[in-house]
């Protein structure tokens, strides 16, 4: 398992666990490490989050919710805390859930390779799904 830091938009600090099966070419992404906040990303949809955090892009990561079934995990740079200096802009992973329940993660952009090392190789889990 992977622990990541982060911090909520207000700059309360957090941290993000990841956890691989590599079996069945899936990570488990727990947001904050709030447990209504956990989402499984599977094989291909792993590297279109890796891309999109490396890029700066934003994206709906298709996962899954163990309530909610089929989702939409949301990654998005983050405007607010700009530095005119900085060579990437901090990006955000976010999660809406029906009843109003949202929760978004800023991380900078040296939190974001961390996240990037914490998300599985796919060359080891297989990206045919």
């Amino acid at each position: 398992m992977f622990a990541v830091p982060g911090r909520l938009p207000d700059g309360t600090r957090v941290v993000t666990t990841i956890r691989h099966d590599r079996r069945a070419r899936m990570a488990t992404i727990r947001l904050a490490d709030i447990p209504p906040f956990t989402v499984v990303v599977r094989g291909q949809h792993l590297a279109d989050l890796s891309e999109a955090l490396r890029e700066g892009d934003s994206l709906g990561v298709p996962c899954r919710h163990a309530v909610h079934g089929d989702w939409l995990l949301g990654v998005h740079p983050h405007q607010w805390w700009v530095n005119p200096h900085a060579a990437r802009l901090p990006m955000e992973l976010y999660l809406l859930l029906p009843d109003d329940q949202q929760l978004v993660v800023v991380f900078t952009p040296e939190e974001v390779d961390q996240l990037l090392f914490a998300l599985p190789d796919l060359e080891l889990l297989g990206a045919d799904q």
